[in-house]
């Protein structure tokens, strides 16, 4: 029951700083809520598409009359995929182009925490671990700066590829590419992966051609993400 009303949550945008860490750890260790939470989102990506007002407000009647009881659930499911379906179809006839912001939300992701693991219960409170901690926790102007602050006392590189991150998730991608610049200058084992949030930061900002030039060079690199590199690449030339 607390999965489902934190999903509607989400959706509703209602979520409060402790369902949304709830929310979080949710997603990242539950495969079936993700596929669910997933499902949902793929919905009203297809409603900001439609312009006709009566799917809207099926799609909106779908995920709000969601069955209770989890003998319906199934049936509900079947329903809400042939929506689903039919929707993507419409949607794919109707632009066969996703909208740069569109793409960009699909396939940015913050990158996870290899730096500084957390220990949940730890009585540590130096600043390093209040800074990832408060990026694990979705608490991203906080982070920010402290990642600032840390970077400025000891030069460590990958301070610029995580406060990179952390602007690309509160949307500011033109204050993230020149710390992604500097950090592509640097050699620590997080180097390769800038790369990526490069483009991806070049693709929110609508610079098409910075955006397939940086793809290009992740692809032919073959290291991270040059699958995706090449997926993103197809969608948008």
């Amino acid at each position: 029951m607390e999965r489902e009303k934190l999903l509607e949550k989400y959706i509703q945008n209602k979520l409060s700083q402790q369902e949304k860490i709830k929310f979080d750890t949710l997603l990242s260790n539950d495969g079936a809520f993700k596929k669910e939470v997933d499902f949902h989102m793929n919905l009203k990506k297809i409603a900001r598409h439609e312009d006709d007002d009566n799917f809207r407000k099926l799609i909106t009647d779908i995920e709000t009359t969601k069955p209770r009881q989890s003998r319906n659930y199934t049936k509900w499911l079947a329903a809400a995929s042939v929506v689903l379906l039919l929707g993507l179809t419409y949607f794919l006839t109707l632009d066969n182009k996703a909208s740069h912001n569109e793409l960009f939300t699909a396939y940015f992701e913050p990158y996870r925490n290899v730096i500084q693991p957390i220990e949940r219960g730890s009585p540590q409170q130096d600043e390093k671990t209040l800074a990832f901690t408060a990026y694990e926790k979705g608490e991203y102007k906080k982070a920010i700066k402290l990642f600032s602050k840390l970077y400025a006392s000891t030069k460590e590189s990958y301070y610029l590829f995580y406060q990179a991150n952390a602007l690309l998730k509160l949307e500011k991608a033109t204050e993230a590419v020149p710390f992604l610049l500097e950090h592509l200058k640097t050699k620590d084992t997080l180097t390769e992966k800038s790369r990526w949030y490069l483009a991806l930061a070049y693709l929110k900002l609508n610079n098409k051609e910075e955006a397939k030039k940086t793809l290009k060079k992740v692809i032919s690199e073959s290291n991270y993400k040059s699958k995706e590199a090449k997926e993103l690449l197809e969608k948008f030339e």
